[in-house]
């Protein structure tokens, strides 16, 4: 008989595991959606600004669009503010617009980029100069898309388990890595640098043209690829939100007495707990006595460092990256971009083994990136002749470049599971993602003024030799 008993449980447990690893890769298929669009226009940037009339003006355009699109959050946290005001604290009707606009935010990116790959080539003049009105069009659309994810994505997870946390950061960290692997195949950005008028006898660097490699597959290609994997993260958020699989991987659904629960006390559903629907079926719910509970200081806090790491490294590092890296060479400049990108899903992956839930880790990580963004910040403004050269100054940038961005995809991690986990729950991961853009924003907005209207910033020639 106990033999039979452990067999069952052991069925069981095989069977929650199989289910925890289907959702979680919905959730990661889900989660690329969040800034695919944006991403995938950045690594493809080197060939546009050689094909459409704003030329090198080009990112200075992308960059100030982006900022203009965060009327998006902007808009849905007033609209929510608006809907409990007026309508009351009903769950119901909150979920529903809810997943009405995550339908249409993923919808609009994914005809976005169908539109971008049939049209991100043609002009118009206005005013007599010629413009990329389609391009840039469709540049607000993607980026309003993206920034409004900020505020959606991480309150429909508060209606999971906290173990998709992780799951939903490594889909995020895939919407840079994937487009990166893409443009890498088609060989976009990739040159060598070779010797032009080679009648004079000069070796130096004003002699070194970049020569860019031929591609593999047309920008057409590369954008019909993204409305591909939008297309998936359409049927994933679908699947999640509506299939029986998926709904008992949800903790806000009301539990019967009798319902059979995970934790270690209490079988009764908490007095104030949100609703998903009312024909939901039992499932395990969040336990009260396994909550965080945050007080106003210690939520402003981890608010505040949000807004700060993501100030640097969705804003303000980015935009200064290549001061940072191409004085040391294109090889390096190349490497630095890859790896960075790279250490953004792997140390999401850090997650599954587990999240620490104690400020002094916070703290730690938060002064390591800190002291990482300073140390890329300072030398950049030497740019183009940093005072540290060489191969081993080389790949000390790289390396610092790794670390920060791995840090900063961690530490949100950290954070978003805390409050996930925390008495402030639905609201306040809509908290964190409003405060996210906010951050964003104004490293945006800095890195603009620095480097486009006070010219702090001077870039490196394209075939740098300072890491011989």
């Amino acid at each position: 008989m106990s033999q039979r008993c452990c067999q069952k449980l052991r069925q069981t447990t095989e069977m929650m595991n199989w289910k925890t690893f289907s959702v979680s890769l919905l959730f990661i298929v889900f989660g690329w959606s969040s800034w695919i669009n944006v991403n995938g226009l950045w690594v493809e940037v080197t060939l546009l600004v050689q094909r459409l009339p704003e030329g090198w003006n080009l990112p200075t355009y992308i960059i100030v669009i982006i900022q203009a699109a965060n009327i998006g959050p902007l808009f849905y946290s007033i609209s929510v503010f608006l809907l409990k005001k007026y309508k009351g604290d009903n769950s119901k009707r909150k979920n529903a617009f809810e997943t009405s606009v995550i339908f249409i935010i993923v919808g609009v990116g994914a005809l976005s980029a169908l539109l971008l790959s049939f049209y991100w080539d043609t002009t118009s003049y206005i005013d007599g100069v010629e413009h990329s009105t389609v391009l840039l069009t469709l540049v607000f659309l993607l980026s309003l898309v993206n920034c409004t994810s900020s505020v959606t994505f991480l309150p429909f997870l508060a209606h999971f388990k906290p173990v998709y946390m992780t799951a939903l950061y490594v889909g995020a960290g895939m919407s840079g890595l994937l487009p990166a692997i893409f443009a890498f195949i088609q060989g976009s950005g990739e040159y060598t640098c070779v010797l032009v008028n080679s009648t004079i006898n000069r070796t130096d660097n004003s002699n070194l043209q970049p020569k860019y490699a031929e591609l593999l597959f047309t920008m057409q290609d590369f954008f019909l690829t993204l409305f591909v994997m939008l297309v998936t993260s359409f049927v994933a958020f679908s699947i999640l939100r509506y299939s029986q699989f998926c709904k008992g991987e949800r903790i806000d659904q009301k539990c019967p007495s009798h319902a059979v629960t995970y934790h270690k006390t209490v079988d009764l559903p908490e007095p104030h707990s949100e609703l998903v629907d009312s024909d939901d079926s039992s499932n395990p719910t969040v336990n009260k006595l396994d909550q965080v509970s945050l007080s106003f200081s210690q939520f402003s806090a981890l608010l505040s460092i949000m807004a700060f790491i993501c100030a640097l490294s969705n804003g303000f590092l980015p935009s200064i990256q290549i001061y940072s890296l191409l004085p040391y060479g294109q090889i390096y400049y190349s490497m630095g971009l890859k790896l960075a990108i790279l250490s953004d899903p792997l140390a999401c992956f850090l997650g599954f083994f587990g999240m620490s839930k104690r400020s002094v880790v916070i703290g730690v990580l938060t002064s390591i990136v800190t002291a990482s963004a300073a140390y890329i910040i300072v030398l950049a403004s030497f740019s183009p002749v940093p005072p540290l050269q060489g191969q081993t100054a080389a790949i000390a940038m790289v390396l610092i470049w790794m670390m920060f961005i791995g840090t900063v995809s961690y530490l949100k991690l950290l954070i978003s599971n805390l409050v996930k986990q925390s008495d402030r729950g639905h609201s306040g991961l809509l908290w964190l993602g409003i405060f996210t853009q906010i951050g964003s924003l104004v490293g945006a907005v800095l890195a603009l003024l620095l480097t486009t209207v006070f010219q702090l910033y001077s870039s490196a020639p394209q075939c740098s030799t300072l890491a011989a």
